[in-house]
């Protein structure tokens, strides 16, 4: 049996269940667009050289264009600038018309700093689109689950058995690795994708996860 203690202290995980995933939310967000400054540092060095800003300008451009709320684009890319640069004085200092480069202390770091100012926009209308696209994935999986349920009664009437071996496989899929991994690397990633073709097999293959773990459950697993 289990001690006061032991019970006490998973009724306070319980109920701050919902602070904890808010915080790890923000934390994952706050990490996968230092990520993303990171990737498109990288791209602007290698690939970009001969002018990375205009490739940094085009490839926003890309992603507004496929983004189906504009308004919420811009609102969200405005966001994602404005947590690193809007704040302070860089952003003058860069972008000021009658500066002169060669008497600021950011002189060198000029074109890196405007690269990450375009990596964040960037990062922030990705990070719309995933949010508009958020509704239409949740009702899909809800029928994939709403499917599984009816398939694990039907299997149980039919004398099958629970498998807690397939159910938590899919669980660590869905949970460890599609989703953290497809979602990374459409924020991180500075190439041009449509959308369609990433989150179509996405979905698909989520749904085809939470089917199979809801119909292999097992209540004692």
């Amino acid at each position: 049996m289990r001690s006061k203690s032991q019970a006490d202290d998973e009724s306070i995980r319980e109920f701050f269940w919902v602070l904890r995933a808010t915080l790890n939310l923000v934390l994952w967000i706050v990490v996968i667009s230092v990520l993303a400054v990171f990737a498109c540092w990288f791209a602007g060095y290698y690939s970009w050289r001969a002018d990375s800003i205009a490739a940094m300008q085009a490839l926003l451009h890309y992603y507004l264009v496929q983004c189906t709320n504009l308004e919420l684009a811009q609102h969200a890319a405005g966001w994602a600038y404005w947590s690193w640069f809007g704040w302070n004085r860089i952003e003058l200092a860069i972008q000021s018309p009658v500066a002169d480069y060669r008497n600021l202390p950011l002189s060198n770091l000029r074109e890196p700093i405007l690269i990450a100012m375009y990596a964040l926009k960037l990062f922030g209308v990705r990070l719309a689109m995933l949010i508009l696209v958020a509704p239409k994935f949740g009702l899909i999986i809800g029928l994939a689950l709403i499917d599984g349920l009816v398939a694990r009664v039907i299997r149980r009437e039919n004398g099958g058995h629970e498998s807690a071996t397939r159910y938590h496989r899919a669980k660590r899929l869905l949970k460890f690795g599609l989703l953290p991994l497809a979602a990374t690397g459409w924020l991180v990633a500075p190439v041009k994708l449509p959308f369609e073709i990433l989150c179509l097999p996405v979905v698909s293959f989520c749904a085809l996860l939470v089917w199979t773990m809801a119909k292999y459950y097992k209540k004692y697993c």
